[in-house]
């Protein structure tokens, strides 16, 4: 059973630091998750999360091709890995660049009106589940680079998946697609291989109401 971020997020680990301990999570991404659950914004927050600790030390990188595409904070960097709403043509120039893109989003409903049950204290409580995906674009100055940097992308996120859906509480994280090599249009030299990620998360939510219901009562009419 995948956990929910009730289960870890108040714990704190023993013998170290907040700060030692924030190696796999960010602390404002670990905080917006234990404080309103996941959502789209912060899947996008993983998973640059993810990739720029992996590509942020060359021992890390897989691919001797890739070595010297070193992510740093400041640049200059080796590599440019952001979402699509910061991202800008002229940043990337001959660099190679992952852009991550949220895609559309369903509604997967949990029974009949989504209802989970009642809990002791009398609450309503619901839950629904979230099905969508992400899509990064692998960018770099040649066809067979591009396709070198997804490979490296996806053998990522695909080697660690059951960590993330463990350790995150997701109810799914997989790699689901490879596309094609295609040239960028707005770049002289430029070619892009996207890698989709699918995923799924609960949402679960307690009515509380204010006052008790109204009590039906019978109307006769004369």
């Amino acid at each position: 059973m995948a956990k929910t971020p009730e289960n870890w997020c108040p714990q704190e680990p023993s013998g170290s630091s907040a700060a030692e301990q924030a190696g796999y999570l960010t602390p404002a991404l670990a905080s917006a998750l234990c404080s309103m659950g996941w959502q789209r914004l912060l899947i996008t927050g993983l998973l640059r999360d993810l990739l720029t600790r992996h590509f942020g030390r060359g021992s890390y990188i897989e691919d001797p091709a890739l070595r010297e595409a070193v992510w740093q904070e400041e640049p200059p960097t080796g590599i440019l890995i952001e979402s699509i709403f910061r991202w800008r043509g002229e940043l990337v120039e001959k660099r190679p660049a992952v852009i991550i893109k949220p895609q559309a989003q369903q509604n997967l409903r949990y029974g009949i009106a989504d209802k989970l049950g009642v809990t002791a204290q009398g609450y309503e409580e619901f839950v629904t589940f979230w099905v969508g995906s992400h899509t990064l674009f692998c960018l770099h100055g040649s066809g067979a680079g591009a396709e070198v940097l997804a490979a490296e992308v996806q053998r990522e996120l695909t080697g660690f998946q059951q960590v993330i859906i463990d350790y995150m509480g997701l109810a799914k994280w997989r790699v689901v697609e490879v596309g094609g090599v295609s040239e960028i249009e707005e770049a002289r030299e430029g070619f892009v291989v996207p890698v989709t990620v699918g995923w799924a998360y609960q949402q679960r939510w307690q009515l509380r109401m204010e006052s008790l219901k109204l009590r039906r009562l019978p109307i006769t009419f004369i």
